[in-house]
């Protein structure tokens, strides 16, 4: 869910505690924030409280000029007094103050203060998430910064549609150390009288013995293919009734 704010117009930059601060104006929202009356008007961004406009909100500038589109994002400094009599002067304007990430584009908005004319033809809209951008700021200052050692990574990224059929997937790093093997004999019916069927998967011939043995078990064919895949890969979709991805978590 967004609101969408149209015909936005800056006014001059002021100090602000976390910084400098663009007052921006733009339309209101039809409807009861459009109404003839100043105390009818403030009531509505009253009860608005926490969903419109509120104090901490993460906020974007669509800046359109010319061909280009830039988006600029911030967060809303005023608070729920300031929107309310913001409000009451006019019955089809908001203001707000804003506090953008970027310095750059104060000084962007600066040269259109300076020069008006030179941005007349340009389109701006303000769009909010109603969502207060600390509490999502660990997870944005996260997804910025590629962990040293990530599990997958080079299977969870998107690839090609070939990706996966062109890459050769290595075995999971427990089944590689020296001396391992699985041992697959409970797989097996006791009338099968098999005591004893080891498969170690940097062997080629012990994996392709194991695959012909367990056609023999109780599993079918299907599923037999299925218990070597995913134990001689560390990544492996297996396709049936159910979908199953199975991952090795002693990667």
């Amino acid at each position: 869910m967004f609101n969408v704010y149209t015909n936005v117009q800056f006014s001059p930059l002021t100090p602000d505690r976390r910084g400098l601060s663009v007052n921006l104006s733009f339309d209101a929202p039809p409807g009861r924030a459009r109404a003839s009356r100043a105390g009818a008007r403030a009531a509505f961004w009253e009860s608005m409280s926490g969903k419109r406009l509120m104090a901490g909100g993460l906020i974007a500038l669509v800046w359109k000029s010319q061909q280009n589109v830039a988006v600029h994002l911030g967060t809303i400094s005023s608070s729920l007094r300031n929107i309310s009599e913001s409000a009451r002067q006019s019955p089809d304007r908001i203001s707000s103050k804003i506090v953008f990430f970027d310095p750059a584009v104060d000084i962007r908005i600066l040269n259109v203060l300076k020069n008006p004319a030179g941005d007349e033809a340009s389109l701006k809209l303000l769009i909010e998430a109603p969502v207060m951008f600390e509490a999502i700021r660990p997870f944005l200052e996260a997804l910025r910064v590629e962990p040293e050692s990530l599990p997958f990574k080079q299977y969870l990224v998107q690839g090609p549609p070939d990706y996966f059929t062109r890459r050769t997937i290595a075995p999971p790093k427990y089944a590689q150390l020296p001396g391992f093997a699985y041992q697959l004999a409970s797989l097996f019916s006791p009338e099968a009288g098999t005591d004893d069927l080891k498969m170690v998967v940097s062997d080629p011939n012990s994996v392709a013995a194991a695959r012909e043995a367990l056609k023999q078990s109780r599993l079918d064919p299907s599923q037999a293919e299925a218990v070597v895949d995913a134990l001689t890969r560390e990544v492996a979709l297996i396709q049936g009734y159910h979908s199953v991805l199975f991952i090795s978590y002693f990667h």
